[in-house]
């Protein structure tokens, strides 16, 4: 796995490519960390560039819902953990735009 980040307006977005394993997960805390204490916390998880995941690299996405997340380029890959949050904290958007715009509401 691998990440970038950017900002947009405090919003802080975490663009991740190639696979979420078990393996990974670490390095997806730590990333995330590094991109929510260099931002508002809001935090948007761009898997457009992600291939796949393990069931232990979904779970580490859902575990960074402490604050509100807008996880966006899921495309047609399953999610069951991600759409059965029962916190209310995750929101599924297509797009990064709608994403954005969503946690900017917030």
């Amino acid at each position: 796995m691998r990440w970038d980040s950017t900002e947009h307006d405090g919003v802080g977005v975490l663009h991740l490519f190639g696979f979420l394993s078990g393996q990974d997960t670490h390095r997806f805390d730590g990333a995330v960390d590094w991109v929510r204490s260099r931002s508002n916390g809001m935090l948007v998880l761009d898997m457009s560039g992600l291939l796949g995941w393990s069931e232990e690299g979904e779970a580490a996405v859902l575990r960074a819902a402490q604050s509100p997340l807008a996880v966006c380029g899921l495309l047609d890959r399953p999610a069951l953990l991600l759409t059965g949050d029962t916190t209310g904290l995750i929101r599924i958007h297509s797009d990064l735009r709608s994403a954005l715009a969503d946690l900017a509401a917030a």
